[in-house]
């Protein structure tokens, strides 16, 4: 089951250098980068909404969405930051510049976050093992820029 859900995260993580290319054409297409980046996620809220309304999930009340803590939805700000960054940078640098500096990041910070369990995460603590393959990452990412 396991390796299941890690070909899952492969194929989900294909998508994003086919997302960062036509999101960075979209950007040339529309007059202001932060365009593209809205209408990426307005057809995403829709894909979303008819995919719920598919599995006929609930609509949560306005109660229940005052009830969240604000902090946690710093998520969808954060995923505007990423796709509008790519969007912008894919043009400049290529996406395999681009997803390749991500990934590292990705990685760097989640190292962070599975080791002191921040965000309600299961902690998963450092190993030498998890540090040598974030360091293989970024001599990957140098190798790639040479």
């Amino acid at each position: 089951m396991h390796y299941l859900l890690i070909a899952a995260a492969l194929a989900a993580g294909a998508l994003m250098p086919i997302q960062g290319s036509l999101n960075a054409r979209l950007g040339r297409v529309l007059p202001n980068p932060f365009q593209s980046s809205l209408t990426n996620f307005v057809v995403g809220a829709l894909v979303l909404a008819v995919l719920c309304l598919a599995v006929r999930a609930p609509w949560p009340t306005p109660s229940a969405l005052a009830a969240i803590p604000p902090r946690l939805y710093l998520g969808g700000v954060l995923g505007a930051i990423f796709v509008s960054t790519v969007l912008i940078l894919v043009p400049r640098i290529g996406v395999l510049n681009v997803l390749a500096s991500a990934v590292v990041g990705q990685l760097l910070v989640s190292i962070l976050i599975d080791h002191f369990g921040w965000f309600d995460v299961p902690v998963q603590p450092v190993s030498f093992t998890r540090v040598a393959g974030a360091l293989s990452l970024v001599g990957g990412l140098f190798l790639i820029q040479k």
